[in-house]
Parts: C-alpha cells; structure tokens; sequence
C-alpha cells in the first residue's frame, strides 16, 4: 500500500513538546550572525544608490541604468536573507508554507556557498595582482564577498537545524513513491544529471580557456558542485547511499546551478555592465546549469 505524507501534516510536523523548547539560544545566534553578514553590503549599496560613489574608481559606472537596475535588485536579495534568519531560527517559522520558506532558501543556498567555497578565496588569493583600471577599489570584493561568505555559512548552519527539527524524520525515512511516478522520475533526473554533468564539463572548459588560477579554482569549485547535484540525485532516485549526503549534494548542487546560471543569463541577455562575453563555454555552462538546476530541484522534490 502507497502511503503519502499531505501538505498539511509536512507543515504541522514539529507541533509537539521538542517545538515548544525550539529554537535554543544557540541557533538563535545562527540567524543572528547571518543578519549580521548583511550590513557591509547593504550599507555599500544604500551609498551608491543614494548618488555616492564609495569604492568605484569610475563613478559613472553606476549611472548605468542596468547596474541601477541590480543593485536595487541584489539589495532586495539581501533583504530576504534578513527574513530566511529570522524564519529559520524562530519558533512562527516552523509554521510557515513549506515551499514560501524552502524555495528562497534554496536560491539563496545556490548563491551564498559558491561564495564560501571558491568565490571569496579567489578573490583573496587576487589581492597581490594589480587592480583593473576604471573598475572598483580593491577592498570592496573583499568586504562584499565576506559578508556573502558570512551569510552563506550562518544561513546553510541555520537551515540544517531547521530541517532537522521541521522534516527530520522524513529526511531519514523515505515515504513509498507511487508506482506512477518512477517513470517521469527516471527521465526527469536521468536528463537533469547528463545536463549536470555537461555544464560541469563547460566549466572546467571555460576555466582552460580563461587561464589563470583565480579563474580556474573558481570553475573547478563550479564543476564539482554541478557532479554532486548529479550524484545526489542519482542516490535518491536510487535510494543509493546515505540520504542525508544525498539530500545535501542534490540540494546544494542544483540549487548552486540554478542560482548562478539565473544571475549569468540574466546579466548576459540583458546587456547589462556585469555582461561578460567572448567565452562561448562560458554562456552555454550558464544555461545548461539553469537548465540541470530547475529540473533537478523538480526530480528532487518527485524523489522526496
């Protein structure tokens, strides 16, 4: 017999005795601290929006209307880190619509850890080469590559606990899928993993073609996160190896995927001053990891 789990009852989970004792001070700290990786950012932000040009060597930069366009946008992102802190370390969080909370924690997941992992390292380790002429300062990649490190590392701790308190049991013990759904299951994460995979392939490419070793340890870090998006979702739809490790590598890759690959298309097919050109390896590892992220969350969620 098929049992399935209802939306109300993924919702109403933790209403027991361990809620009423959750969260404790320490994860409350977590959503703090996160919060507190968002002010370096916003401050900078609020500064070149209001006319100021702090760090940008050639302060018609941001009269560009696109760059306008972004910074208001990136400023909005952020802002929605402040409420994911505050829902994930919360006691009313543990109410809230699963997919209202999950979808935006799994954008900014696929934002914020390439930032941990490859993107502020890389950037530390360029600190020694001379800046580019008519760009920014060279303290301001650092101060906003920390602060979304910062966040990423707080905001990742905070939504461990949270589905550890919200679906833990789920997340150990897998409910029986219907018979019906094993067939658009297979396609679905059979076409998202090859995708996976090629984007991955157009990453280390990209990093060969481009040459130096900032760029290099930024697509290799982008590559690996596309083969654990793979790997995690050919174990669950296999129920192959350790749920959680799966759960994670899918959950982190497809969403690193998307999110960038989103940011990458957007920026390029709008002719905006983040556009980058001349590396067609580049653009087609942008959309084949759109592609591989959104049809991977889609398997994910089938395979769960």
């Amino acid at each position: 017999m098929t049992t399935t789990t209802s939306p109300a009852r993924i919702r109403s989970h933790p209403a027991d005795g361990r809620a009423r004792s959750w969260p404790r001070p320490g994860h409350r700290l977590l959503g703090l601290a996160a919060i507190a990786g968002t002010v370096p950012y916003l401050v900078l932000k609020a500064i070149w929006l209001t006319g100021g040009s702090a760090g940008v060597h050639d302060p018609t930069l941001l009269h560009d209307a696109s760059l306008t366009v972004l910074n208001v946008v990136t400023v909005a992102l952020d802002a929605c880190v402040v409420a994911l802190a505050l829902a994930l370390t919360t006691r009313r969080g543990l109410r809230a619509p699963a997919v209202a909370l999950l979808l935006p924690t799994w954008v900014g997941t696929g934002f914020l850890v390439p930032m941990a992992v490859s993107i502020l390292p890389a950037t530390l380790l360029s600190l020694g080469t001379p800046p580019e002429p008519g760009l920014l300062a060279p303290w301001v990649q650092p101060l906003v590559y920390g602060g979304f490190a910062w966040q990423g590392v707080f905001l990742v701790a905070a939504l461990a606990g949270y589905a550890r308190q919200r679906w833990g049991a789920q997340l150990r013990h897998p409910v029986r899928r219907a018979a019906a759904v094993e067939p658009v299951l297979r396609v679905v994460a059979g076409g998202a993993a090859v995708t996976a995979l090629v984007s991955a392939v157009l990453h280390v490419a990209t990093g060969l073609v481009i040459g130096g070793g900032v760029t290099t340890m930024t697509e290799s870090v982008n590559a690996l996160l596309a083969v654990a998006g793979a790997w995690g979702l050919v174990a669950l739809v296999r129920r192959r190896g350790p749920r959680r490790l799966a759960v994670t590598a899918a959950w982190t890759g497809c969403a690193a995927m998307f999110s960038w690959g989103l940011w990458s298309t957007v920026t390029t097919m709008g002719a905006t001053a983040l556009a980058t050109g001349g590396v067609p390896a580049a653009g087609l590892a942008a959309v084949t990891g759109l592609l591989a992220g959104l049809s991977g969350a889609i398997a994910a969620l089938l395979a769960l």
